[in-house]
């Protein structure tokens, strides 16, 4: 929307424009909620680091004022390899495949043995069949039976064969060269990433917020779902009875949904999975071990959460007030079609939290909020990429653009950056004839 004003104002394309949003207001899965009590938890974990789309930086730029620049604490729970110490003694730095230093003897040799046995065999990811694949020619068996098989198939909701491994590249580490690790060791310290956080805004959402302000007013109708589109007479019809006629459409509505609608592709084989998010609100003080981390991830099945966010750690605007509470965002991955009980999930997240050292007293708690997001990760299947290749043909032969997180259905350019220079490629393409780089990555 903010490519096709631009061109508008510069008087390179002459179109109206309506942007039709399902929700209450702007942000999508970018989005932050506040509870009653003055909790503040994105839907997930939205940081901005690096990005090579200087467009997104700009824009974000100008719509925050002030950031916070966050060391990137990151660290995985290995409980299960320390079955005698305390949790907080279980946190390793990720990538775990960079970190076997810290295991057990008789672990740590056995990982190095394979990881030397694989040495410059490592297959590139383009050539493995599924994920498995890929992570047995990349990590050796004992990494994967560790770590790499169990967390993935927590978050991704299926097995490692199902997986293609189209989309690990630039997402999934590989192990660092042997001579680098030791030389890191030796120097004592890993080089520090930093990530920024809005530092006076109540989460992500309210960026997101402020720039819906550069756009025409009357360019946006929220509370407005879309119900049926009729691509041989380029109707759009919504929830309310009303319907529209166009002539170009940029959806991020989820292909397979926009598949149903349009009627040009009802039984699209794609996976995704639900993530419910749980967020607790805590009276300080906050267990000193925690204080500095960004998250954490927890590879055990019996735990029900794959990811621990320390959210209050981000900026002091997130809770009702910095020096009495702070807060922590838990992720729990399903099945599309999971049936769930969210009070007995968030039970569940508390009693973990608990047993994983990260709440000391059920009493500290002082608040809770849960949410289920029905589209949570869009799952990189193995006959995904022919799937989404038939449907976007179809699609696009209506002049109907399926583009985002879930419009184009790659994880791995999924991320706010990806999803929002996707916009703009695809405002160029359709009015100035050029060519996409982030969508084509399929």
């Amino acid at each position: 929307a903010l490519r096709l004003h631009e061109l508008i104002q510069r008087g390179s394309v002459h179109t109206e424009v309506v942007i039709l949003e399902a929700a209450n207001c702007v942000g999508g899965l970018a989005s932050s909620i506040t509870t009653p009590r003055g909790f503040t938890f994105d839907l997930g974990v939205h940081v901005t680091g690096q990005s090579k789309y200087h467009e997104f930086i700009k824009v974000i730029d100008e719509a925050v004022e002030e950031w916070n620049y966050i060391p990137r604490s990151v660290k995985a729970s290995m409980r299960h390899v320390f079955p005698t110490r305390e949790p907080r003694e279980c946190l390793i730095p990720y990538p775990v495949q960079d970190s076997i230093s810290h295991f057990p003897c008789h672990i740590r040799e056995e990982c190095e043995r394979e990881l030397e046995e694989l040495g410059s065999k490592v297959e590139p990811s383009s050539s493995c069949t599924n994920f498995n694949e890929f992570a047995l020619s990349t990590f050796g068996e004992t990494l994967t039976k560790l770590f790499i098989r169990p967390y993935n198939e927590k978050i991704w909701t299926v097995s490692l064969e199902s997986l293609g491994a189209c989309w690990v590249e630039g997402r999934v580490p590989r192990p660092a060269k042997k001579e680098k690790n030791e030389k890191t060791e030796m120097n004592g310290k890993r080089s520090t990433v930093v990530f920024r956080y809005p530092s006076k805004l109540r989460g992500v959402g309210k960026m997101w917020q402020r720039v819906v302000t550069r756009l025409p007013n009357h360019w946006i109708q929220l509370n407005s779902p879309v119900t049926k589109i009729e691509p041989e007479d380029k109707v759009v019809s919504l929830s309310n009875g009303f319907s529209l006629p166009y002539d170009t459409i940029i959806s991020t509505i989820p292909i397979d949904q926009l598949g149903r609608m349009t009627r040009l592709a009802p039984d699209i084989q794609l996976k995704h999975s639900k993530v419910v998010l749980v967020g607790i609100g805590l009276a300080r003080p906050q267990p000193v071990h925690t204080e500095s981390l960004s998250w954490v991830y927890f590879p055990q099945q019996e735990i029900i959460f794959y990811r621990v966010t320390f959210i209050s750690n981000f900026n002091e605007h997130l809770t009702p007030n910095a020096a009495l509470y702070w807060s922590v965002l838990c992720e729990i991955g399903f099945n599309s079609d999971a049936e769930i009980d969210e009070n007995e999930v968030t039970e569940k997240a508390v009693k973990d939290l608990m047993s994983e050292g990260v709440i000391r007293e059920e009493s500290s708690i002082v608040d809770r909020w849960v949410l289920t997001l029905p589209y949570g990760y869009p799952i990189p299947t193995v006959d995904r990429d022919d799937v989404l290749s038939h449907t976007q043909q179809l699609l696009e032969k209506h002049r109907i653009y399926s583009r985002g997180r879930f419009g184009s259905w790659l994880y791995e350019v999924a991320n706010q950056d990806h999803s929002f220079t996707m916009g703009r490629q695809v405002v160029d393409r359709i009015f100035l004839n050029e060519n996409e780089t982030v969508h084509s990555t399929q």
